[in-house]
């Protein structure tokens, strides 16, 4: 028995070598992780994602808070075993570690390594990144600064006089998704630690060992909308931060719904306006005019929210994301989340930009 086991796990851990010939195939062969993407990866992560999403909770949420705590104990029982008799128990259970290191390896490879590799939204939807004048910056801002305070006007707001998202978000964020992505997912789902996430700078992690996407519910509640539909395009297999962003943006604004059309252009509209500062304050401090008093307030709200957990744990929470970003296949790390910009000005570009009248 003892012996068969052995055996088991010595296969086991051939998905080592496995996960890395998978992400070397699909790093160097063209056309390899659009094909995994396309005939893999949507079914099995159809059917998984389905079946935890019959849980109400985040499964991914229980394993990241118990799987740590089991790890350690099970170190402490092989140490203690091996000081009571045997010294051999620790070769054996790190051993056992080993095996489970080479499936959590495998199933990320599988269920989120391989797709980041795969054709970038830009080039799938035929959208021209080109150089960005401040002008063109300055427009675009513009537009989403009108955009969103025509959209204010409908907006549920709560004593402080600040935009709220009425229930069953999720399940809208379901359908806008679904209906853009021509798929068939679950909702997101609220953690349960979410101030936790707050201090790590997250809004929302796709959590791929369940297909689960979870979500920050105590961030301020306008953004919460399009924190949903990002998570739920890396859901659809979409691992770029810039790309998910970007499905985000479409989700929401063609949503027909007007908590997620804010939520859109109040998100896009941030990231437009953080590049517009970084090339002109001047223009950047003039877009507060095209602002109404309910979009300004919201800003004011969430840059408060946001500024109480600037701590020394979001700023290694941070770090740790932008490697890790770094190291799929993300060469601007965090930066990344802001080459939305590009997306969203070349998507612009043929629609709605010739019809603006800024100078």
């Amino acid at each position: 028995m003892k012996k068969a086991l052995r055996s088991v796990r010595f296969w086991i851990t051939m998905l080592i070598p496995i996960s890395i010939i998978l992400t070397l195939m699909a790093k160097n062969i063209k056309g390899f992780a659009d094909g995994y993407q396309e005939y893999v990866y949507k079914y099995i992560s159809v059917i998984f994602n389905n079946i935890t999403g019959i849980v109400p909770f985040s499964i991914g949420e229980i394993i990241v808070i118990l799987f740590p705590l089991s790890v350690l104990g099970y170190l402490i029982y092989v140490i203690c075993s091996a000081v009571r008799s045997n010294r051999k128990i620790i070769l054996n259970g790190l051993f056992n570690l080993l095996t489970a290191g080479a499936v959590i390896l495998f199933l990320f490879t599988t269920n989120c390594g391989i797709n980041y590799y795969a054709t970038g939204v830009a080039e799938k939807m035929d959208i021209k990144t080109e150089p960005v004048s401040s002008d063109e910056l300055y427009r675009v801002c513009v537009y989403l600064a009108e955009r969103s305070s025509e959209i204010r006007k409908d907006m549920i707001e709560d004593e402080k006089g600040v935009a709220v998202v009425s229930e069953n978000a999720d399940e809208r964020a379901k359908e806008y998704v679904n209906r853009l992505m021509g798929s068939g997912y679950s909702k997101p789902k609220g953690v349960m630690l979410s101030r936790g996430m707050s201090y790590l700078n997250i809004t929302g992690v796709y959590f791929p060992f369940t297909f689960e996407a979870n979500i920050n519910t105590d961030a301020p509640s306008h953004s919460i909308p399009s924190t949903m539909c990002h998570e739920l395009a890396h859901v659809n297999g979409v691992m770029h931060e810039e790309d998910a962003n970007f499905i985000s943006f479409l989700a929401c604004i063609n949503s027909g719904d007007r908590e997620f059309e804010y939520s859109g252009y109040m998100m896009s509209m941030i990231y437009v306006s953080n590049a517009l500062y970084q090339t002109d304050k001047t223009k950047y401090y003039a877009l507060v005019e095209h602002m109404s008093e309910g979009v300004i307030r919201d800003l004011n709200d969430q840059s408060e929210y946001w500024k109480q957990f600037e701590t020394p744990v979001a700023e290694v929470a941070s770090s740790v994301n932008d490697s890790y970003l770094k190291s799929n296949a993300q060469k601007d790390g965090v930066e990344s989340y802001g080459k939305m910009v590009d997306l969203i000005i070349g998507y612009m570009r043929g629609d709605i930009l010739p019809r603006l009248r800024f100078a």
